[in-house]
């Protein structure tokens, strides 16, 4: 989703082609080969950029959902301050995009989180206005939210932040809920930033898990971020980034059981792909969203450190990679 390429996108998509590798988990099966491909987003391509800063993107389907939607997908994305959340729009998950000429669609939270709710038929926007507690908001149409309620509270676990969500359909039978959430909460008494998980029947009302879903391990700066889910091959896996380069660092994963348990300290972390080190990622990464469309697998993930981005990557998907709870 590339508005107007930069100047270093030539330098940056001959680094990412070089360093695009395949990965293996712990029983030696391969997960995705993703190879960085381009920019989708840059602050020096947009019109509204309170602080050249645009993180934790989330993407959307609007066909069947809206009518006459601006595009087939809608990219949301924010400062990492507290400031606001806009939209972009294409019609190809590979773009080009097209900024939202009102931006922004909500002022006030960060770090969006966007799902569709088959039967609220209403997407949810998740954000926090402060780190304590993330927040949710609905649309029918992507572009107009209104507030509902707190879904999540640091208090709740023990926490000093409670932030940076991502949501998905995913069943766990010994809850009776229909969605999970996994987050970030620093503990203060330990010093150490981990990945939490919360359960709901609905995506409104949230039961979260008080022991951390993954710890940071040895090497890992005591801090780990952006959690998400990817499912490859009927198996999951926590990814994130570790805190070893400056509010980031190397995007990694760690295999996760069929119940979403609690990691072992004895898991296998592997990097999932390399940050680029010249212009313009700065070889730092932030967070992931996963997106499957037919036989290509996308991953979007910010970067950099001055002017912070949106990147994009893929992976080839064959068949029987996919199964029917893959987000």
């Amino acid at each position: 989703m590339n508005s107007n390429a930069s100047g270093n996108f030539n330098l940056f998509f001959l680094v990412a082609i070089l360093l695009g590798h395949p990965v293996t988990d712990s029983r030696g099966d391969p997960l995705p080969e993703f190879v960085f491909r381009g920019v989708a987003l840059h602050p020096d391509d947009l019109e509204f950029t309170p602080t050249d800063q645009l993180i934790h993107p989330a993407i959307v389907k609007t066909e069947d959902r809206i009518q006459n939607p601006l595009g087939r997908y809608y990219l949301y994305y924010a400062p990492h301050k507290h400031i606001a959340i806009s939209m972009a729009y294409a019609d190809s998950l590979e773009g080009p995009s097209t900024e939202f000429r009102d931006n922004p669609v909500l002022e006030g939270p960060s770090a969006p989180e966007v799902r569709w709710i088959p039967e609220e038929e209403r997407f949810f926007l998740w954000g926090h206005r402060k780190n304590s507690q993330t927040e949710l908001w609905t649309s029918k149409d992507g572009i107009h939210f209104e507030h509902d309620s707190v879904s999540l509270r640091a208090s709740d676990i023990g926490t000093r932040n409670a932030s940076y969500n991502r949501v998905y359909e995913y069943p766990l039978e010994k809850f009776g809920s229909r969605y999970v959430t996994l987050y970030t909460g620093f503990m203060e008494e330990r010093g150490i930033r981990c990945i939490w998980l919360a359960h709901s029947t609905n995506g409104r009302t949230w039961t979260p898990i008080k022991t951390p879903l993954a710890e940071p391990i040895e090497g890992e700066a005591d801090n780990l971020y952006g959690p998400a889910l990817l499912r490859w091959k009927g198996r999951n896996f926590l990814t994130y980034q570790d805190g070893t380069t400056w509010r980031g660092g190397n995007l990694k994963y760690v295999a996760l059981d069929q119940e979403l348990s609690t990691v072992s300290d004895g898991s296998e972390r592997l990097v999932l792909i390399d940050p680029p080190e010249g212009p313009p990622m700065e070889n730092r990464l932030r967070g992931s969203e996963f997106y499957l469309d037919g036989d290509t697998r996308y991953l979007f993930t910010s970067g950099a450190r001055s002017k912070r981005l949106i990147a994009w990557a893929t992976a080839e998907v064959k068949p029987g990679d996919v199964t029917a709870l893959d987000p």
